[in-house]
């Protein structure tokens, strides 16, 4: 089940994406008990089918088990749902959630530390990114003018399912809802500086597009530890790479976080980006991993005051 958001009349809502339709599942399974008779049909979908993908979450098999009831209804005769389904192609993506809190893992794939000639880590490197960040597929990323070069960094990421902590790394699988893409985009010249200013250049707004969607757990390919993996320029590929690239894998990268923090419903751990490159504005880039798809955003440039930057000498 691909699970994600759109926008309606300047509305979020929940949606599942089944090839080329986008079904509101909220309006669809509202319009199921309706048609079933049921007493009560809002007060069923409010407690069943949350339109918000955190509450969703923390129902758990319940709204999965609502929300395939209402793609399977959705799909019968499908041109005749108005309402409920619409084309993909018309859809206004938006994130799907603003996640608690995105766990980052670092230099965690060989062919990328092979160009940076950084040796590996015994343990995961992590760091936080800001939830303020995340913005959706097909939106706009803005680089702030004058603060250097930004690089693309794209992760393949999962979505965490319940409250957890100390989580081996052979029960890390009942912990995790599903998959999807997270651009860690990161200022270069932060880094360059010194350690402290890494988190202004990875924290700015925009910096964390996720998407396009999230892919639960059961309809991802079996091997995801061999998943082909893409970063697109204009059009223009320019790296491949394959999960088969890490050094560590969800369960030991949450065995270890869940040791220091308690993960909660919809937050992102990531895994690391593969090689990354430069993005300037104009650009429209893509990162693309087999079994979720691609996520797509135009790059465009944002005037701001650099006093700042001066003062810590990034420009």
């Amino acid at each position: 089940m691909k699970i994600g958001t759109v926008t309606v009349d300047n509305t979020k809502r929940l949606v599942s994406f089944v090839e080329e339709y986008v079904i509101d599942l909220n309006a669809a399974y509202l319009s199921l008990l309706a048609e079933q008779g049921l007493m009560n049909p809002g007060a069923r979908v409010d407690s069943e089918l949350p339109w918000d993908l955190l509450q969703f979450l923390q129902k758990g098999r319940d709204s999965l088990v609502a929300a395939q009831h209402s793609i399977d209804y959705a799909l019968k005769n499908v041109e005749k749902k108005t309402g409920l389904v619409q084309r993909q192609s018309n859809a206004t993506f938006a994130a799907s959630h603003r996640p608690p809190k995105i766990i980052c893992t670092g230099n965690n794939y060989r062919d990328y530390r092979k160009i940076l000639g950084i040796p590996a880590s015994p343990v995961p490197l992590l760091i936080l990114k800001s939830p303020s960040a995340v913005i959706g597929h097909e939106e706009t990323v803005y680089i702030p003018e004058g603060y250097g070069p930004v690089y693309h960094e794209w992760e393949f990421s999962c979505i965490i399912s319940k409250r957890c902590k100390n989580v081996t790394r052979d029960r890390a699988h009942e912990v995790i809802f599903g998959y999807t893409i997270l651009n860690d985009l990161t200022g270069r010249s932060f880094e360059a500086a010194n350690r402290e200013f890494k988190p202004w250049g990875k924290n700015m707004d925009t910096f964390a597009p996720m998407g396009p969607w999230i892919v639960t757990a059961d309809d991802m390919p079996d091997e995801i530890y061999n998943l082909a993996t893409l970063r697109r320029r204009n059009g223009r590929i320019e790296c491949e790479s394959n999960t088969a690239n890490m050094d560590f894998g969800f369960e030991e990268i949450i065995e270890f976080v869940s040791t220091f923090i308690t993960l909660e419903p919809g937050d992102v751990v990531t895994t690391s980006t593969p090689p990354a490159g430069p993005i300037t504005p104009g650009d429209t880039i893509e990162a693309e991993i087999e079994g979720i798809g691609i996520l797509r955003n135009q790059v465009k440039s944002l005037p701001v005051d650099l006093k700042y930057a001066k003062l810590a000498k990034i420009v």
